[in-house]
């Protein structure tokens, strides 16, 4: 899970923004995971006018994921990292500190990268005082890990000047336990989900291969009131235009092994329609409700863009309290315009809810609600209109609509 999060020069964040999962207010307890005094949120949301930056926060945590999984292959390939482009007076190198709980060790991962090389990258773990795992940059490791020279040697080898040194312990045969329960962690990492990512085939797949349990996903499917008795994932051939297609760019394997998925609603328990026939808040909700399952049942941090995205407010917020109520270790980080959460007490948490707003040189500025002094926001103000009346900020700044023509 993750405890806080920096990031310093990437995209529109310019100077260095923090995000903290260690709760300020002590109730809820559905909100809260605990493992030894150590208290972690399971759920945060950011709001923010558009192109403020919301976004940008999520794909941080996918560009460390990636880094780590799929490092550039040749010494000389470009590293996929984009800089705050809107000034000369700032350095290229980008920075990135996570504190995590990992199997109850708690671990502070810290990478500086710029677009041909990793500047430095130094990782620690807590058991139960702050040590030393590795530091890339002097090449030295921690006097509680057990690593031999001749594996040194191989980590050496391994590690290209634009890849982490968590990326080359992957080339290599050695075992080094807290290196293993690190990119563990980063596994269990998913992709952000954005409003324009289609989740069918992987989500079919799934059930498909019988890895989710069907049952629940048609129990979810019903209490949210689509009149869905049941639904089936079924396999078919693809058209002949298609397989021509295959074949004439050489994927002839791929022709005849291909197959195309759907799914099939059954609907007042004679009526069916196929995935594509369905609603727009109907596709999205049976998509989610599936990684819903994978976040009750594994140990997973997810981040959804817009999560509000086709869904209606209540139904959104079905979703959040059956996550909060029966999550176990799993977190969710979203990004949001949907003010009517601000409106729902069983959702509403000061310390769980961040604004990011655009400054004049277009650069993101993150803050979260409870840093607003109890003068200004007291417990018992609507945080609806208050942050619909602009009063938090991170709202559009927008015009005269009467149009000169």
């Amino acid at each position: 899970m993750i405890i806080n999060l920096k990031i310093r020069n990437f995209k529109s964040i310019k100077d260095e923004i923090s995000l903290s999962f260690e709760p300020v207010e002590k109730e809820d307890d559905y909100y809260i995971y605990e493992h030894n005094n150590q208290k972690i949120l399971k759920m945060l949301m950011i709001y923010g006018q558009n192109a403020s930056g919301k976004t940008n926060i999520l794909k941080a945590l996918e560009f460390l994921r990636d880094f780590i999984f799929s490092a550039p292959i040749n010494k000389n390939d470009k590293i996929n990292i984009k800089p705050f482009l809107f000034t000369k007076d700032i350095k290229n190198d980008s920075y990135f500190e996570i504190e995590f709980l990992q199997n109850g060790i708690k671990y502070l991962y810290q990478l500086t990268v710029s677009d041909v090389e990793v500047i430095d990258e130094r990782l620690y773990f807590y058991n139960p005082n702050k040590a030393l795992v590795f530091d890339r940059k002097e090449f030295k490791f921690g006097s509680k890990i057990n690593i031999k020279k001749s594996q040194k040697e191989s980590l050496l080898n391994n590690t290209l000047i634009n890849n982490t040194l968590l990326s080359g312990y992957m080339k290599t045969n050695i075992k080094i336990k807290e290196f293993d329960e690190v990119i563990n962690w980063f596994s269990r990492l998913m992709k952000p989900i954005y409003p324009s990512t289609d989740l069918l085939g992987f989500t079919s797949n799934l059930l498909h291969d019988k890895e989710i349990d069907k049952q629940f996903i048609v129990n979810l499917l019903k209490n949210a009131d689509f009149a869905i008795d049941n639904f089936e994932v079924i396999e078919n051939d693809i058209d002949e235009e298609f397989k021509e297609f295959l074949l004439h760019l050489g994927k002839e394997k791929d022709a005849d092994n291909f197959k195309k998925i759907d799914v099939l609603f059954t609907h007042y328990k004679r009526y069916q329609l196929d995935f594509i026939s369905e609603s727009r808040g109907t596709q999205r909700f049976y998509q989610l409700v599936i990684v819903l399952y994978l976040l009750l049942r594994d140990c997973l941090i997810l981040p959804i863009d817009e999560l509000e995205s086709s869904l209606h407010p209540d139904l959104l917020k079905h979703f959040l309290l059956i996550f909060l109520a029966n999550s176990k270790e799993s977190q969710l980080i979203f990004t949001t315009h949907s003010r009517e959460l601000l409106l729902e007490k069983d959702i509403l948490r000061f310390d769980t809810i961040y604004f990011t707003e655009k400054k004049e040189d277009g650069s993101t500025e993150l803050f979260s609600l409870s840093d607003f002094d109890s003068n200004i926001i007291r417990k018992e103000s609507s945080i609806y209109n208050i942050y619909k009346n602009g009063k938090l900020g991170a709202n559009p700044n927008l015009k005269n609509y009467f149009l000169d023509i």
